[in-house]
């Protein structure tokens, strides 16, 4: 059996991201945005990649600049997007906030 069978046995389901080591960095955080826009993917199939990145890193930057986090990160997002949009808005200030959780305030 390979170490790689043997973990695959430990955990035969995929485990949440936040288990591993990365998401424990320095102080003051190392943001990951491919990550966080991957999170956000899995509540939203329906964003590219890249408009994933895009938005995860300015709710990023609004979360660090301004110390926004949950609604009123969700209000400043979804003032950059279309009406339309305040569920995709609040689901960004979500994946943000939980990030910001892992990174920041361990």
């Amino acid at each position: 059996m390979t170490d790689h069978d043997a973990r695959r046995e430990q955990h035969p389901d995929p485990v949440p991201y936040s288990t591993g080591e990365r998401v424990f960095g320095p102080p003051g955080g190392t943001f990951d945005p491919d990550w966080a826009a991957t999170a956000l993917r899995s509540h939203r199939p329906d964003l590219t990649h890249a408009d994933s990145v895009r938005l995860v890193e300015r709710a990023w930057e609004l979360l660090r600049e301004n110390g926004l986090r949950d609604a009123a990160l969700a209000d400043a997002v979804a003032a950059t997007l279309t009406p339309d949009d305040r569920p995709l808005a609040d689901t960004v200030a979500a994946v943000a906030t939980e990030t910001a959780r892992f990174y920041l305030d361990r």
